[in-house]
């Protein structure tokens, strides 16, 4: 798997284990946590409500984040598009930073849990879990396996990541994680009206102009179909002698095209071009960037439209 058709979470991942590495440096690490009290009580510091979403505070931290991003958020990005997945990961910034200032205010009446819930690592937990509850909702399942009679799917290993993440600074970690499954149900289910919106157009030209160079090509280099093979030198060995006024017609000239492999490729995209104009005609609210990338993942035009056929229903 590769970072085709998913800029977004490719930069997301850069900037996490960027800015990861230079609070580590600068010795930065005691800013970025969300503290209810004292930092936002007494010296209202309100920037940890957003600061605390943008780094992870240690190296195990970072390290599970960034399989969860890529397992997870590659494929939630090709489903949604790239617009729609930032405007996505906006709204659920927003949504968790709210979620957890009036969790961490709700707790902190209850002497008890205000004490045990004081403080929220710094780490996108948050931003993951929500990408994780649409991965669930989304994503159908590849095959199943029985591991001590149970039936369990490929998701499996992505919820033993994630289990992981959530435990690693338990229970501090316990608020983000319930808060990020919350503000992706609330996506999910829109019954705050927030999947319509979408990133200003200024906005996405300046990412298009600037950012989207640095991140470099996502484009995954795909080898041929027909594999040929090599050359092999000739071994020189004596030819009989031939008559010079016999004509040999039957040999290939060399450097001459082939033409039974010239009508294959041609029938090959000819082929492709009708199973292209055929999904378009099936789901016509289907970019064809994003039915050519499916297509290119399928065996076949049935197994594509299978797939745009289950996301179509699941969201």
């Amino acid at each position: 798997m590769s970072f085709e058709h998913a800029p977004v979470t490719k930069g997301l991942m850069l900037g996490i284990a960027l800015g990861s590495i230079a609070i580590g440096i600068f010795d930065l690490k005691h800013y970025m946590h969300l503290q209810l009290v004292p930092h936002i009580s007494q010296y209202h510091q309100y920037w940890r409500l957003f600061t605390h979403h943008l780094v992870c505070a240690n190296s195990s931290d970072l390290f599970l984040v960034e399989l969860l991003l890529y397992y997870v958020s590659v494929r939630i990005e090709r489903t949604f598009g790239s617009v729609k997945f930032a405007s996505f990961l906006m709204i659920t910034m927003l949504v968790s930073t709210i979620s957890t200032f009036l969790t961490l205010l709700i707790l902190h009446a209850f002497r008890f849990l205000g004490n045990v819930f004081n403080v929220v690592p710094s780490s996108p937990i948050a931003i993951v879990f929500s990408i994780l509850y649409q991965y669930t909702r989304l994503v159908p399942e590849a095959y199943q396996v029985k591991v001590f009679g149970l039936d369990l799917n490929d998701k499996v290993w992505v919820y033993i990541l994630a289990a992981q993440l959530t435990i690693s600074q338990f229970p501090r970690t316990l608020v983000p994680t319930l808060v990020g499954l919350h503000a992706g149900y609330l996506y999910r289910s829109d019954i705050l009206q927030l999947k319509s919106w979408r990133i200003p157009h200024r906005v996405l030209t300046f990412c298009e102009v600037w950012v989207n160079p640095w991140l470099g090509e996502g484009t995954v280099v795909r080898r041929t179909n027909r594999v040929l093979p090599e050359a092999r030198p000739r071994r020189h060995t004596e030819t009989p002698q031939v008559n010079e006024e016999e004509v040999v017609t039957t040999a290939r000239g060399r450097g001459r095209p082939d033409p039974i492999d010239s009508l294959r490729r041609q029938t090959a995209y000819v082929q492709r071009q009708t199973d292209i104009q055929t999904l378009t005609g099936m789901f016509p609210n289907v970019r064809p960037a994003a039915i050519t990338a499916v297509l290119n993942r399928s065996p076949n035009v049935e197994a594509a439209a299978a797939l745009l056929l289950s996301s179509q229903r699941n969201l």
